[in-house]
């Protein structure tokens, strides 16, 4: 009856978790933990060494794990090409604002340096965060990635700083950044209002 009941608890636990990535748009991440809920419910029931045993289990954790890999490349900011373009279109504006602000105020020139630094370093901040997501997804089984899912849920990601940068510095001089297209405007707008 105690397997029973823990089994219930941890598979609504994930359960849980699935739906809160659900809601945040990841629905790859969502199936990722609706999957590792009902391996780590199962499991329990029929005993851990038994699943650790079984090669249905064995296989359900490869999958799993696949399945949570591919949630990583789908929805890292450090692995999207199109936000490394922006980081790099927007840094190149923000080197060459002087050109297109030529009377510039000393708010916009605190913008213009605190966005080339944000620029020049955000793509490897964001690479490094998905390299973090991919170790765990590669290395945790399902029943520590859900026990990760729990802790990293209060954990809001970093702001984009070169997207809050380049929203901040568009408002006092929209002529600064020109130069990007549409696609790289958008991807910026896009991360800066992400919370």
């Amino acid at each position: 009856m105690l397997r029973l009941i823990c089994a219930g608890v941890l598979c609504i636990a994930g359960i849980a978790l699935a739906i809160v990535s659900l809601v945040h748009g990841q629905p790859i991440t969502a199936l990722a933990l609706a999957m590792a809920a009902v391996y780590v419910g199962l499991g329990v029931v029929i005993g851990i060494t038994t699943a650790l045993e079984s090669p249905g289990f064995k296989f359900a954790a490869a999958l799993i794990g696949l399945v949570g890999i591919i949630g990583v490349f789908a929805y890292s900011r450090g692995l999207n090409p199109q936000v490394a373009s922006a980081h790099a279109s927007a840094l190149d504006a923000f080197v060459y604002i002087d050109l297109r602000c030529p009377h510039a105020s000393t708010e916009l020139r605190d913008i213009q340096n605190f966005g080339t630094k944000a620029c020049a370093l955000q793509n490897n901040s964001d690479q490094m965060a998905s390299v973090v997501d991919l170790s765990k997804a590669l290395h945790l089984g399902p029943t520590s990635s859900l026990a990760d899912s729990a802790m990293s849920l209060g954990h809001t990601p970093p702001p984009d700083y070169c997207a809050v940068a380049f929203k901040a510095a568009t408002k006092l001089c929209p002529a600064a950044f020109t130069s990007l297209s549409n696609a790289d405007r958008g991807a910026l707008a896009n991360l800066a209002s992400d919370p």
